[in-house]
């Protein structure tokens, strides 16, 4: 029993230094600590008496209701797929709030008329300029955004051109051969179709048709999917022109020509 008895002081020590540790709020094993910033929510309310999270909230104006909120990393293409969509439109109000981890981001509001969350901008649709903005530690960021018509006509309005004769049409349809209603047509100027779509069609009707118009003669490559933006997702439908071949097939056109019969076959992700 006597040589058990120095082990005492150094239990003792072991045990206020972990209640030491524990006080200081110090993660004694950090693989099983919560990431931080992990499970990022868009407008969710901390629990009374905690600190307030971190993020954006603010007012929409000119119009206030319907309006979607997207938010971009800081030095992402604020014209492509969002890092974070708000879930729903903005009330008669126009109030928003995200929650966000600290950083450095670009919102930008807008309003399309068909009152969809993705697609391409059309003449005559409503949005605000792209906003920096820097989310701090448990602070909100207050902003107000004014929307504006958009007019411009550039080729990522995807609004077709009086003078573009050349084209490419077909028919979107499912693995049955059944016509797909709904399902945009996406045109790449690269084989690896994984950049932002040069140009768009209009949604698929009951028949499954669909028409886009091109600047000029070239290579493209298509692809025809149900949702607009993002890599395609479980249960959404996608599918590339591909005549049989495991990779996307070049549809070669002439300046002025209209090619018709390029039918594309899509299939639900899992």
């Amino acid at each position: 029993m006597r040589g058990r008895a120095p082990l005492r002081p150094v239990r003792f020590l072991v045990f206020m230094a972990i209640a030491t540790v524990l006080a200081a709020g110090i993660t004694l094993f950090p693989g099983c600590a919560t990431p931080k910033g992990a499970g990022k929510t868009d407008g969710a309310v901390g629990s009374a008496g905690t600190a307030p999270s971190s993020g954006v909230e603010g007012t929409v104006f000119v119009p206030a209701e319907g309006v979607y909120i997207y938010v971009y990393r800081k030095g992402a293409d604020p014209h492509g797929p969002a890092d974070v969509i708000l879930h729903a439109p903005t009330p008669a109000e126009g109030n928003f709030a995200i929650d966000l981890p600290p950083g450095d981001y670009v919102l930008v509001a807008r309003r399309r008329a068909n009152l969809e969350n993705s697609g391409p901008m059309s003449a005559g649709d409503l949005r605000s300029v792209p906003v920096p903005v820097q989310v701090r530690e448990g602070r909100k960021v207050s902003l107000n955004l004014l929307m504006n018509a958009k007019e411009d006509t550039e080729v990522r309005s995807f609004t077709t051109p009086k003078e573009w004769t050349t084209a490419v049409a077909g028919k979107v349809s499912d693995p049955d051969g059944n016509p797909i209603e709904g399902a945009r047509v996406h045109v790449y100027t690269y084989v690896q179709m994984s950049e932002r779509p040069k140009y768009v069609s209009e949604r698929t009707g009951p028949d499954g048709k669909y028409l886009v118009f091109l600047p000029k003669g070239g290579t493209y490559y298509l692809a025809a999917r149900n949702r607009f933006g993002g890599p395609p997702r479980i249960g959404d439908l996608y599918g590339r022109y591909e005549e049989g071949s495991i990779n996307p097939t070049g549809v070669v056109i002439r300046d002025g020509e209209r090619r018709e019969g390029i039918d594309i076959t899509v299939f639900k992700v899992w």
